[in-house]
């Protein structure tokens, strides 16, 4: 009998060994897979901290345009400066004033000080202005003291410091679009002419014969559209549209080679005073527009179709936004006075608050320069026209 109960004794002991050990085997496993999800975590975070230190960049104030300007135009110079030109000026309300503006100055980023160049030809508000190959400026169009649509275009030569004027344009245009194109013409689209009429005609200006030739119509009448030059030459055009609506959907594609116009798809929502943004893989960023839009949306070249691109913070429309050396688009301003700007990042397709600006602004120009900086200038802000300035730096 005491041998069995010390056989039986024995064989408990036994058994819960066997348990312990496979009690202490599990607790292992479970802490190596708790240690490999923690790792996976690690990364997970790791990536996010990434997104969030990419600089959001400063601004900083700089000295200030000689005249304050509203409906002006800027250009960023082959030599790193910028041009403004036109607008109108001092006395300027939300209701607008006359005090249209028959100057330009230039911006240069070594001083940080605006100068005059010579005065143009024409005094202008709303008009075309466009860099030429040959590091000459060509201004066009835009509207008058006494016209509501010009026909007349001018060159400013930065080595005479003088403006010449080209042929007659075959339409007058006030708040047309224009851009450059890859052999160096000038394309500008839509518009309204002395009448308020708008139109979807077309026409291009050649540097070598100074002459201007009508091209292929677009498929809409536009005023207040974008044209971007895409990277294989052809140019897309998007929206258009009175400040009050309706405003256009549909977007289309100009091919200069052979002078025809190709739907490119509809927006997802129509849009007038945006901005288009070709983007460093040569996709197209569109953002805001009048009617408070937050939307953003892609066009890509290699599919010819639209993709959501997020919404800003806030509406955006009478901004401006600046593709950045990193391929990130800066946004600045907007209708209603904002001071806030933001940074859209295409390869995570995410929006970033920026940096504030000193200066609440809207109708201003925003221009990269060769070093990458952006100049801010100008505009309407607090019920009044600006000669401000400041730089943003990445």
């Amino acid at each position: 009998m005491t041998k069995f109960v010390l056989l039986l004794m024995l064989l408990l002991s036994g058994l819960l060994a066997c348990s312990n050990a496979t009690e202490t085997s599990t607790d292992s496993t479970s802490t190596e897979v708790n240690v490999e999800q923690d790792s996976s975590d690690q990364s997970v975070n790791e990536n996010k901290t990434d997104d969030l230190t990419k600089p959001i960049g400063s601004v900083s104030d700089v000295g200030e345009m000689a005249e304050k300007r509203i409906e002006f135009t800027g250009v960023a110079l082959p030599d790193g400066r910028a041009l403004v030109m036109g607008g109108v000026s001092e006395g300027a309300s939300q209701g607008y004033s006359k005090a249209m503006s028959n100057t330009a100055e230039i911006f240069d980023p070594e001083t940080g000080t605006w100068d005059f160049i010579a005065e143009p030809i024409k005094e202008r508000k709303s008009l075309i202005l466009v860099a030429l190959n040959d590091g000459r400026v060509i201004a066009a169009g835009g509207a008058g003291n006494q016209e509501f649509g010009l026909d007349r275009a001018e060159v400013w030569n930065p080595e005479t410091n003088a403006w010449t004027e080209t042929d007659t344009m075959n339409f007058e245009r006030v708040n047309a679009a224009g851009v450059l194109l890859n052999d160096g013409r000038v394309l500008l689209s839509g518009g309204a002419d002395n009448e308020l009429r708008k139109h979807a005609s077309v026409e291009t200006y050649d540097p070598n014969t100074n002459a201007w030739t009508e091209v292929a119509s677009m498929s809409e009448k536009r005023i207040l559209h974008t044209a971007t030059l895409l990277n294989d030459g052809r140019v897309l055009v998007t929206g258009g549209g009175n400040p009050d609506g309706p405003f256009i959907k549909m977007a289309e594609v100009y091919d200069p080679a052979n002078d025809t116009w190709s739907l490119a798809g509809e927006m997802s929502t129509g849009r007038s005073l945006h901005t288009a943004t070709l983007l460093n893989d040569g996709r197209v960023l569109v953002i805001g527009g009048m009617g408070k839009r937050k939307t953003a949306e892609i066009w890509d070249p290699a599919t010819e179709g639209w993709t959501p691109a997020g919404e800003t913070e806030i509406p955006r429309a009478k901004h401006q936004a600046s593709i950045l050396q990193d391929g990130r688009v800066l946004v600045t301003g907007a209708l209603g006075n904002k001071v806030e700007t933001e940074i859209y990042d295409p390869e995570s397709n995410t929006w970033t608050s920026g940096p504030d600006m000193s200066t609440a602004r809207y109708q201003h120009v925003a221009l990269t320069l060769a070093d990458g900086s952006v100049i801010i200038t100008g505009g309407f802000g607090q019920k009044k026209s600006l000669a401000h300035s400041e730089m943003y730096t990445p």
